[in-house]
């Protein structure tokens, strides 16, 4: 199939100052179907890369927007997919070849190959490669032939996960007949069947107590402080101590799950009844010359008052102050302990030989068998590794570049130097050794990758050479490499 497509087409790549682009060449003769360009660009085709056609001389190149995303066959080296995420990913192609026929779209023009579907690192969001024209094929061999070959040879597929779907996948790709639509749906059943397995888990895990780090620990049979020990010099004292705080904990270890719930009303309730207040008293000094100028100010006009200021208190506090706005709030007892001194307690390494008493089957201990005396020998220098260096505020940063497909960016599980900051891409770029030479190459940045001052093609190598400078987007990084 790749054959056919390299054999009919000519691929490149191109970039501007926004995006980056795959570019399809193809001879003039070929016809493209213009009502089929009009649906990509006038809807929200789902799953379809952005396309855009331009005309020269002799020649028909067809634009595809793929700013910020990976080839499929690239992404699955480095990435190892749990369940939920290879079967998310086969849904997310399918999903794309049975909804193209809503846009009166054919699903053999799409190019089913690793080489030619795109993926969002970051969300695992499918973007395809759709040739408007007429294309001879037969898409459900295509298919199947693409998913014997990303379960054999490409997906690296976690074998702790539960069930054994894979097999269920080969074995319908054995049939006969074989339909897309039936596939999805199957699809649909295992990734619902996995979600129901993965709701239970949870609910198991929700059921642990909160404190099942501290009773762990008390329940270590590692624990090496098993008798009591008093001695008289520091070490003594300190052993004493922790001792005596296990002894503590464990007398109170039932307490921490029982605390004392107590009803208060509602903080908001009490705030208004504040506030009902201070304005009460706020508008009362306000009016106290027209109070004064009511029939002199005598005795019975300041008791009229005071009666109807009480009268509004009373039916406002009862209104507040009702059951319903009332709340149950958990009183935490106190422990002379928190959780972190309790886990730091298991760093306590006391390996002298005087206090052995003290730690029975200690396991603490890791090395006996250096002597005090003996001399150690240090393990030949490594060889300096290549790296970035990066001045920043007079601060010099090195970055060792420690595997031969060495990727930046700020898609922190993925990458392997992270970059947080927006105008670097999710996987920015990679830097490449091959025989002891290094190469680096842009993968599809927005913002892009520059050497010496110079923007590189996206998914085009350029060799590097000690000294060289390049920038990712506007982070300027110098090569050193003086191997």
């Amino acid at each position: 199939m790749k054959d056919i497509i390299d054999t009919r087409f000519k691929f490149e790549y191109e970039n501007d100052s926004t995006a980056s682009y795959l570019v399809l060449t193809m001879a003039s003769d070929e016809d493209i179907l213009e009502y089929q360009m009009g649906m990509i660009d006038n809807n929200n085709c789902l799953g379809i890369l952005d396309l855009d056609a331009r005309y020269k001389n002799d020649e028909v190149k067809l634009y595809y927007n793929i700013t910020s995303k990976l080839v499929l066959s690239q992404f699955l080296q480095r990435k190892k997919l749990s369940k939920m995420e290879f079967i998310d990913i086969l849904r997310g192609i399918t999903y794309v070849l049975l909804e193209s026929r809503e846009y009166f779209l054919y699903d053999k023009s799409f190019l089913i190959h690793e080489d030619y579907i795109y993926i969002d690192p970051s969300t695992l969001e499918i973007g395809m490669v759709y040739l408007p024209i007429e294309f001879e094929k037969d898409i459900n061999q295509s298919f199947k032939d693409f998913l014997v070959n990303l379960i054999i040879s490409l997906a690296k597929i976690d074998e702790k996960s539960s069930g054994n779907y894979i097999q269920r996948i080969l074995n319908y790709i054995k049939k006969d007949i074989f339909s897309i639509y039936d596939f999805h749906k199957m699809l649909n059943e295992i990734r619902k069947n996995e979600f129901t397995v993965m709701s239970k888990e949870q609910n198991i895990q929700q059921c642990n107590s909160q404190d099942s780090n501290i009773k762990d620990y008390f329940n270590n049979k590692d624990i090496c402080l098993k008798h009591d020990y008093q001695g008289k010099n520091e070490k003594g004292h300190i052993l004493q101590k922790e001792l005596n705080i296990i002894g503590s904990l464990k007398n109170n270890d039932d307490q921490l799950s029982k605390n004392t719930v107590k009803k208060r009303y509602k903080p908001k309730y009490i705030f208004i009844a504040v506030l009902t207040q201070v304005l009460i008293i706020v508008a009362l000094i306000f009016s106290l010359d027209s109070i004064k100028s009511l029939a002199g100010g005598g005795f019975s006009t300041y008791g009229g008052i005071t009666l109807i200021v009480a009268a509004v208190d009373v039916m406002l506090f009862r209104y507040l102050f009702k059951k319903e706005n009332m709340e149950e709030v958990e009183i935490i007892k106190n422990i002379n302990m928190s959780k972190k001194e309790i886990i730091n307690s298991k760093e306590l390494n006391y390996c002298d030989k005087e206090y052995e008493a003290a730690a029975v089957d200690c396991n603490m201990i890791e090395d006996k068998s250096l002597s005090i005396n003996e001399t150690v020998v240090l393990d030949e220098q490594e060889e300096e590794l290549p790296y970035l260096q990066r001045i920043n505020n007079g601060i010099i940063e090195k970055v060792s570049i420690t595997k031969s497909n060495f990727i930046i960016g700020r898609l922190g599980n993925y990458v392997d130097y992270l970059i947080e900051n927006n105008v670097i891409g999710r996987t920015h770029a990679e830097i490449l050794c091959r025989e002891k030479q290094y190469f680096i190459r842009d993968l599809n940045s927005k913002n892009g990758t520059f050497l010496n001052r110079v923007r590189l093609k996206s998914n085009v190598e350029y060799k590097i050479d000690n000294g060289d400078n390049i920038e990712f987007a506007n982070i300027k990084y110098t090569f050193i490499n003086e191997l």
